[in-house]
């Protein structure tokens, strides 16, 4: 399994990123995953690490990996934690797109879950699952600190969805009612994304 990096979180370089991905969220009106947003992320270790706060039980996180293998078998995008307390996040990011959530279809006045959110959904089970099985090993212990280790998981995907109450209600109903293995996860847009990012910047650390 790929090897955790420490990272010491630095506010101002931090603010800067944020800076930059500000602009690449408003350079198009598509992010696709694999040209525009892996590739970003993985070069901007504190806005990866900032991303934690989502989850605040991780309090201060000291750990991060991107393309994170999941003992040979999946990959998470990027996972975020700190070592003391063994609380980590699993983040898939996904295309930032109007409908990556909702799929309108012709002949349906409700849209439908699109493919793309399913398919990130059913990645986050299988990490999940597989992280359980692997519990006990020493490779486990070595790589999170505890057999306790515990992880939640966070899809970042959609951009401009403009989202109608309905719609949002039903995301929202489906993520508050839908656990994996009593494991929350949460669900932002790259729009929300920008926006948490920045207020915690501000609020926390202000820059």
């Amino acid at each position: 399994m790929k090897k955790l990096h420490h990272h010491t979180f630095d506010a101002l370089n931090g603010r800067q990123e944020w800076t930059e991905y500000s602009r690449l969220l408003y350079s198009k009106p598509v992010l696709n995953e694999q040209k525009d947003i892996l590739p970003f992320f993985k070069t901007r270790h504190d806005l990866s690490v900032l991303i934690s706060n989502y989850f605040p039980k991780i309090m201060a996180p000291d750990r991060f990996a991107h393309e994170f293998q999941i003992y040979g078998d999946f990959v998470a995008d990027l996972i975020v934690g700190n070592s003391a307390v063994h609380r980590y996040v699993l983040v898939e990011f996904e295309d930032g797109a109007p409908d990556s959530i909702f799929k309108q279809k012709s002949n349906k006045s409700t849209p439908d879950w699109a493919p793309r959110f399913e398919r990130a959904y059913s990645q986050l089970v299988d990490w999940l699952w597989k992280l359980e099985d692997m519990r006990s090993t020493a490779d486990f212990v070595h790589t999170f600190g505890s057999r306790q280790a515990s992880f939640q998981g966070l899809i970042v995907i959609g951009k401009e969805m403009n989202l109608t109450p309905q719609e949002e209600n039903r995301l929202k109903w489906r993520m508050d009612r839908t656990m994996i293995d009593s494991n929350a996860i949460s669900v932002v847009s790259f729009n929300e994304l920008s926006d948490n990012l920045n207020d915690w910047l501000k609020r926390y650390y202000g820059v």
